[in-house]
């Protein structure tokens, strides 16, 4: 056994803690403290018993009467015993570890293995947050009143004056913010649920068990956790050959929640997710929860796994659209296939011309999936971007490079997958609705009068070399123009013309765009037989943009119309 172990365990024995003597507590250079069998076994059990749980108990010991029970206390707890030098817990507080490696305290050099991901671009605004949380608790406790706002750091100074003493749990005050960080990573790496010993406890209140937090994490452990009169209990009973390592299991984590809250990664994590943070306006997420029952607005509390992420305090209403006023997150992974419905519901939605389309209709659902795949595609660009050459003298520590890179692979895992699968619905989706979907090439291919005769009549004034077309949406927009001038649509083409008439049944305001392209394309002189006025190519132009939609490709983009059902 391990001498940093042994100290921990032969303190919980003597507490009335119930550990099987056929396992062993041994350092392993690149895991630290690792629970191996000694021989094989059928099962096991370990017992914590309520005398060495930290918990609320002992905050509200400590901090009564001005402690509501929730997690910054505990926080603040362990931080105050550990500058006390507590006695009582004191072989647990020395065993914690000695070095953090939660990517929130890297320093601004190693910062940049992360840039272009998610992780990387909100790592601030997760310190931010427990900033807040700190100053918000010693505020109203009067223990400081000139904490500086958060904003005012530079990075530089962040790190030296906070991250790097949280990083290796030294601090000069128990209330200080490096004191605060370092408990609330202690907490957020090595935490349980309360609700396992206290079903009636605040949701995501949280507990320390002394032992029990040495074991590693294994998605595929099959551990069961529960209550035994008032002990917390872990057990297994899978079987474990000699020389096996116990391992507990944290949950399903991706990389990115390994990474933030544990400071290891696993490679080819086969829960690894990307996020996709959506901000809109408070009136469009408030039609959406009123009229859109069948869109899903997914929280935090539904995606993640660690123990207090759960807000202790009470929460709004989530049918209030002020709930989603920071934004709208979305998790997607390679293992669940319907991922992507949710967002994909939502760019349908947002993809909408009017409120009397139906974001379930073809167009707009092909619309929505063009831009989600935008979305993606964009995110996988950033994420491809490896940092620039750092300077020779930064000190970047070589597991943390490891982990940037294994949590980066990743992140470019389940953006590949979520692309092509998009790629293959929009496949699917052509095929089944081919009939309703009319691009330029078909009409060049079937339309010979339009290429040789209504086209040129269109421009008979100008020099006809001197005619060009940005895309394939201007060339729509003269073709309608074209068809409708001659009244010679083909009859495969008829829907367009049916299509046409029901959409200009409202008045037409005339738009920007549409004025910008009638003076690019006509002008006064033209002649009587052919003129076309600005009402006409507005109407034509509005047809185009709520009838079609732009479908992207890696160099170029192409307006398809689409027939209504």
């Amino acid at each position: 056994m391990s001498q940093e172990a042994f100290e921990v365990v032969q303190w919980a024995r003597s507490k009335g803690a119930s550990i099987p003597s056929q396992i062993d507590f041994v350092r392993d250079e690149s895991k630290g403290i690792c629970t191996v069998c000694k021989e094989d076994l059928q099962g096991v059990k370990i017992r914590i018993p309520s005398s060495i749980i930290i918990g609320r108990k002992d905050a509200r010991g400590i901090f009564a009467p001005r402690y509501d029970g929730d997690n910054t206390g505990l926080k603040f707890l362990l931080s105050f015993w550990k500058s006390e030098n507590n006695v009582e817990f004191g072989p647990y507080l020395r065993n914690l570890p000695s070095q953090l490696d939660s990517a929130l305290i890297w320093s601004p050099d190693e910062w940049q293995l992360l840039r272009g991901t998610n992780l990387g671009n909100s790592i601030k605004e997760k310190l931010s947050t427990i900033y807040s949380e700190w100053t918000t608790w010693i505020k109203d406790r009067g223990l400081s009143n000139d904490s500086l706002d958060f904003d005012e750091f530079d990075d530089q100074q962040l790190y030296q004056d906070f991250l790097k003493p949280a990083s290796r749990g030294q601090f000069s005050s128990w209330s200080s913010f490096s004191a605060f960080l370092w408990s609330h990573l202690i907490l957020l790496s090595r935490a349980f649920p309360e609700y396992i010993i206290d079903p009636h406890c605040h949701e995501g209140s949280v507990i320390l068990l002394p032992l029990l937090d040495l074991l590693n994490h294994s998605a595929h452990s099959k551990v069961q956790w529960y209550s035994e009169e008032g002990a917390f209990c872990l057990e297994q009973n899978d079987g474990i050959t000699k020389g096996q390592e116990l391992f507990n299991n944290y949950g399903a984590k991706g990389n990115e929640e390994l990474l933030a809250g544990y400071g290891f990664v696993q490679e080819d994590n086969e829960f690894d997710y990307v996020a996709l943070k959506i901000k809109l306006p408070l009136k469009t997420i408030e039609n959406i929860l009123e009229n859109e029952p069948r869109i899903k607005l997914p929280t935090l509390d539904d995606y993640t796994t660690f123990a207090f992420e759960k807000s202790t305090d009470k929460k709004k209403d989530k049918a209030d659209a002020s709930y989603f006023e920071n934004g709208i997150r979305f998790f997607i992974n390679t293992q669940n296939e319907n991922c992507l419905n949710p967002l994909l519901d939502l760019f349908s939605y947002l993809s909408k011309t009017d409120v009397t389309e139906n974001w379930t209709d073809l167009r707009p659902r092909l619309q929505g999936l063009q831009s989600l795949r935008a979305a993606l595609k964009l995110k996988q660009d950033q994420a491809s971007i490896l940092p620039d050459e750092l300077k020779p003298s930064a000190a970047i520590h070589p597991y943390r490079q490891y982990c940037a890179g294994i949590y980066r692979q990743g992140q470019l895992r389940v953006l590949k997958h979520a692309i092509t699968s998009l790629k293959q619905l929009e496949k699917d989706l052509f095929t089944q609705h081919k009939h309703q979907l009319l691009n330029l090439k078909k009409i060049l291919k079937d339309d010979a009068r339009f290429v040789d005769e209504e086209l040129p009549n269109l421009f008979q004034d100008k020099d006809q070399d001197e005619v060009s077309f940005d895309d394939t949406f201007e060339l729509l927009v003269l073709w309608i123009l074209a068809k409708l001038k001659n009244d010679s649509f083909q009859e495969k083409h008829e829907w367009i013309r049916k299509q046409f008439k029901v959409s200009i049944n409202k008045e037409q305001t005339i738009t920007e765009e549409a004025e910008l392209l009638y003076s690019h394309f006509f002008s006064e002189q033209q002649t009587t037989t052919t003129k076309i006025t600005l009402e006409e190519l507005n109407d034509a132009y509005n047809f185009v943009l709520n009838n079609s939609f732009t479908r992207s490709a890696s160099s170029s983009s192409e307006t398809i119309l689409v027939q209504s059902a």
